[in-house]
Formats: C-alpha cells, structure tokens, sequence
C-alpha cells in the first residue's frame, strides 16, 4: 500500500499522542456504538461524548456483528475536521495482540463508521477469542492525533478446531486412515449365463437353417464379389463388435469403434447396390 505524505505526518502525530510528546486539537463526538444480531434488530445501543466510555457490551460473535460510527472536530473550530488517519484499535488484553480496522467515511457530513463484518470477525477473532480494549486512533497532519480508549468488549470463543490450531502447530502422529473400497457386485450364476447366451444365439443359428432348406441363391454374389464381400464384411464386423461389448467392452469405447465402421459399411453398401442395379441383378 502506497502512504501519502500526509499519512505518514498522521502517522507520527498519533505516535507522538500515545507517549505524550503533544497534545491533540481534535475531538471525538456523537459516538454511537451498535451491537446487531443476525436478523439486523439492535441488541445494544450506547451513545458517547469524549472522554466518556462505556460498558456492559454483549459478547461480540460473527452473529452479532459490532459497528463504531464517529464524529470528529477541531477543539477551537467546531467543525466538521477531515482525518487522515481513522481507525479503531482492538488490543487483546491477555496476549497484547492488536487488530486496527479502519473507519471509513460517510458522505461529506464528516462522519466515520467502522462495521465488522463476518468475515472480519473470523479472521480476526475467531481464533483469539477474549477481552479486547478498543479505542479510536485518529489523525490530522494539520490538526495533530487523537487516542481515544472507549472500553472493553469480549469476543465471542472461537471454534474448538480454530482454537487447536493455534495452541499447537500439530506435529505428531496422525490418526490410520482407513479407506472403505467398494464390494465385488454379485454375479449371477455360471448356468444362468450359458442358458442366456444359447438362447441368444439359437435364433441366428435357426435363420442359418432356414436359408440352408429354402435353398438360398449365392451365385450371385460372384458377380459383384469385390463391393458385396466388403459389405457383408463390415456388417460382420458389427456383429463381432455387438458381441465384443457383450463379452466385456465398455459403452464409450464401442461407440467409438461403430462410428468409426459406420462411414465405410454406407460407402460400401451404397457402391455394392449401385452396381447391382447396373447390372440387372
């Protein structure tokens, strides 16, 4: 992130502030503070004027989120004062871990508002739940800093999982994973098989016997034997193929191998009539 000079002067201001060094010329005023819950009705209101704090805050959690909205002005002026800096400080009172969220602006009528969203909540919180001071840190290169320490709230516990996360980095021994394969399905019978696939092929078997006694004419075949032995081939291989899924060949990859038969078996059978009607056959 890129500072601008005047960041930088709001910076040192607010510094010089919290050890002492000067004494700030803005002040803090019409200071609301709001506790929502989920259904956004208002489970705690406080209104301050500087140097006033508050107290008796409900647990802040990722449900209820917490929102800080400010006025700020110059001590002589009694104006509307344009910050530089604007944050509100959340400092853990345990570990002295500090969170600065900033307070952003509202229109042109000088008023600031932080809002801590869920998100904000968990990255933040989540995983160091307890009590926080919180104070606005505002800034003013021209008009100097402002410390602010409005009170104490609590943050809500932070999930069993989050909060084992951070006491330890989880080196060890993991617990045996164990992987659940799928059962073997259950084939039917080896008889059952063999009686289906006879009664498959009896019909075929009979319609061979049938042409057998009708007495079926093949000499004509001699006559056109290069476009009909190609056609009756790859319609052949059909029936390999059909029979080849059957056996054990997946869907997807027999359909492949009937595309890519298709295209010569019309070629073939198309050339292999064509000549046969030249032909008078």
């Amino acid at each position: 992130m890129k500072f601008s000079t005047g960041h930088w002067k709001a910076a040192v201001a607010v510094a010089m502030l919290s050890l002492g060094l000067v004494s700030g010329a803005i002040v803090a005023k019409d200071i609301n503070i709001k506790v929502l819950d989920r259904t956004g009705d208002k489970l705690f209101g406080k209104q301050l004027e500087y140097p006033a704090t508050f107290d008796k805050v409900p647990k802040i959690q990722s449900t209820t989120p917490l929102s800080i909205a400010f006025k700020a002005e110059t001590i002589d002026a009694d104006k509307p004062l344009r910050l530089d800096q604007a944050l509100v400080s959340f400092q853990h009172t345990t570990t002295g871990n500090e969170v600065t969220l900033p307070a952003k602006a509202v229109g042109k009528s000088g008023v600031f508002k932080m809002e801590m969203t869920r998100k904000l909540f968990r990255k933040h919180f989540d995983s160091a739940p307890g009590q926080y001071n919180v104070a606005l840190v505002l800034g003013s290169y021209t008009e100097g800093g402002l410390l602010y320490k409005l009170g104490d709230v609590y943050m809500g516990e932070g999930s069993s999982k989050s909060q084992a996360s951070v006491a330890s980095p989880g080196y060890g021994p993991k617990e045996e994973i164990r992987h659940r394969f799928a059962e073997s399905q259950r084939m039917p019978n080896v008889a059952v098989s063999l009686v289906f696939s006879c009664a498959v092929v009896v019909p075929l078997v009979a319609l061979l016997v049938v042409w057998a006694r009708l007495g079926v004419n093949v000499d004509n075949l001699q006559k056109e034997a290069a476009g009909s032995l190609t056609f009756l081939g790859l319609v052949a291989a059909y029936m390999s193929l059909a029979v080849a899924y059957w056996v054990g060949v997946k869907l997807f990859p027999t359909l492949a191998y009937a595309l890519v038969l298709a295209l010569p078996t019309f070629v073939t059978g198309r050339y292999a009539l064509s000549k046969r009607i030249q032909k008078g056959i």
